[in-house]
């Protein structure tokens, strides 16, 4: 009894099925890739700013920073600690309001935009805010999505857990090559926050608390739904 060999329609609608397969498979690859590559690029944008402004401010550092006998400046580490009730900062937009750094000064627009907010301080100290919208991020998620970029670029950022208000912040910290930067992650609803804070390596232990601190007075705000048309 011989075998009748198959279809050649069958053969056809089998192989239409597997090349539809392979097409969807690599479809979610590309999509996995794109959001990675995202993420990797976003970290590497804030570095690369604090490293800037590192670089722009360090004549200045070397000039007024030492170990011993610094004098006391508008907008220093006691300057901070006693103006915590001072007037509050609404942004424009209405994504967060704070309590700002005494003495310290608002740019009026960031020169590399990718910052909402930035005020500078003495021995060239800044902090830096930038508010996005995203879509179903939690905070399980957002932990995830930095150890992968950690684990990608081989960095240790001493991933740690603290508070704004009631809310729970990935707290960060990268060496540069004269200064500390200390970055705050967290999201409230619709809305994904980045706090960071560019410090001389020595006075970084002096001021991170006192920022902590800060950050106590940090309000999320909300996005505000556009009403569809009236018909």
């Amino acid at each position: 009894m011989s075998l009748k060999p198959p279809r050649t329609d069958s053969i056809q609608a089998s192989n239409r099925r597997i090349q539809r397969h392979a097409a969807q498979e690599e479809e979610r690859k590309a999509a996995f890739r794109s959001r990675f590559r995202w993420v990797i690029w976003g970290l590497a944008v804030v570095l690369l700013m604090a490293l800037m402004t590192d670089i722009r401010n360090l004549s200045s550092r070397l000039e007024t920073f030492q170990k011993t006998g610094r004098e006391s400046r508008r907008g220093d580490a006691a300057d901070l600690a006693a103006g915590f009730q001072d007037e509050r900062f609404t942004d424009p937009v209405g994504r967060f309001s704070l309590v700002p750094p005494r003495n310290w000064v608002r740019v009026a627009k960031p020169v590399d935009g990718f910052f909402d907010t930035v005020f500078q301080g003495p021995y060239g100290m800044d902090m830096s805010i930038q508010v996005v919208v995203t879509n179903g991020l939690t905070f399980e998620k957002l932990i995830d999505r930095l150890r992968r970029v950690e684990r990608t670029l081989s960095a240790d950022t001493h991933m740690d857990v603290a508070y704004v208000g009631p809310y729970r912040a990935v707290k960060r910290s990268a060496q540069l090559y004269r200064s500390k930067v200390l970055m705050l992650d967290f999201v409230t609803g619709d809305l994904a926050h980045h706090i960071q804070f560019s410090v001389p390596t020595d006075l970084y232990d002096e001021y991170e608390p006192i920022f902590l601190r800060l950050m106590q007075t940090y309000e999320p705000g909300r996005i505000l739904r556009i009403a569809p048309p009236a018909p």
